[in-house]
Parts: structure tokens; C-alpha cells; sequence
């Protein structure tokens, strides 16, 4: 059994709150080089960049624009094919565009990410009040401090009910488990 999440009587509640937080400092890993897309990966079927313009409904003009003024690593009018990388960038990008960022904007949210922006856009969110990338967490990752994560705002919320509930599941999936150790 895990003892961080064995409750002990005599450790004072902000004490044993204290592990949970620190488990859940492991779900704050939001550093976006982590949905960089890598270049080394070539595709089977490589999509023409006039193909991913026309997919995202970003048009022509304003991909060449955005190699023009430096959002984009290549020139998509002399690119015949997209590896990973440049794609993942320019859907990226394009669809900063096709949200209505304009020059300035994009200034503002892409200003403090490392270039090329080869980025995995269901990876990503923009924290408007911090003004950089975060890492989407992956609780799959961290099921414990999700869990820890859960059991806090239960508390927090007053919900003894709910609560009582997970006590309830955990004392059986205990015993459970005591019983398969024993036969």
C-alpha cells in the first residue's frame, strides 16, 4: 500500500493535506516543449501545405503571409510536402489565425515560445491570465493526485456524502483484496 495515502491519527489534517499538494505539484508539469512534434518523423501519405491551408479554412495567401512575416519555419509555396513537424506547425498557426489573432495577437501569444511552433494543438492550452502556454495535464498520468485532487475539492465543498461513499468503496476494495492475498 502506498503510505502517502495511509491516513494516520497522529499526523495533525494540514500535515496529511500536505502530501496530497505535493502530489498534486506533479500534475503542474506544463511545460509545452512536450507537445513539440519532432521533425525526424517522416509521413506515409505527406499532406501538401495548399492541402492543410484548404483543411483548416486558412487561405492561401494568409499561409505565405505567415512564412513572410516569420510564424512558419518554411516557405509553404515551395514546399511540395509536409513532414510531421511542418504540419503539426501549421495547423498550429493557422488555426491561431482562424480564431482571429491577428499580427499583434499572435506577437502576444506566441512570444514566448521557442521556435518553429511545431506544436500539438490537443496538447496545449493558453493560460490568458499567466499570458504563456500550459501543458494540458494528463491525470492518467498522476492517478493518485487526480484522486487526491478529487478528494480535496469533495472537502472543500462540504460533500460528506460522496465522501462517505469512497470510504465505503475503499474499506471494500480492501477487504477484497485481503481475501485474494489469502486464497
Amino acid at each position: 500500500m502506498n503510505p502517502t495515502f495511509e491516513p494516520n491519527d497522529k499526523q495533525p489534517r494540514a500535515r496529511r493535506h500536505g502530501a496530497a499538494s505535493s502530489l498534486l505539484s506533479h500534475l503542474d508539469d506544463d511545460n509545452p516543449e512536450l507537445a513539440r512534434v519532432a521533425a525526424a518523423q517522416q509521413l506515409l501519405f505527406p499532406a501538401a501545405p495548399r492541402a492543410v491551408s484548404d483543411e483548416l479554412g486558412l487561405s492561401w495567401w494568409a499561409a505565405v503571409k505567415l512564412y513572410e512575416d516569420g510564424w512558419l519555419s518554411f516557405p509553404p509555396e515551395t514546399t511540395a510536402k509536409l513532414d510531421e513537424a511542418q504540419e503539426a506547425e501549421l495547423r498550429f498557426v493557422g488555426s491561431l489565425v482562424n480564431a482571429g489573432c491577428d499580427r499583434s495577437m499572435l506577437g502576444v501569444v506566441l512570444g514566448h515560445l521557442p521556435k518553429p511552433y511545431a506544436y500539438d494543438l490537443k496538447r496545449l492550452y493558453f493560460d490568458w491570465l499567466a499570458r504563456r502556454w500550459r501543458l494540458l495535464p494528463d491525470p492518467g498520468s498522476h492517478p493518485e493526485a487526480a484522486f487526491a485532487d478529487w478528494l480535496e475539492m469533495l472537502i472543500q465543498a462540504g460533500d460528506s456524502h460522496s465522501l462517505s461513499g469512497i470510504g465505503e468503496l475503499a474499506q471494500e476494495a480492501l477487504s477484497r483484496v485481503g481475501r485474494s492475498q489469502l486464497g
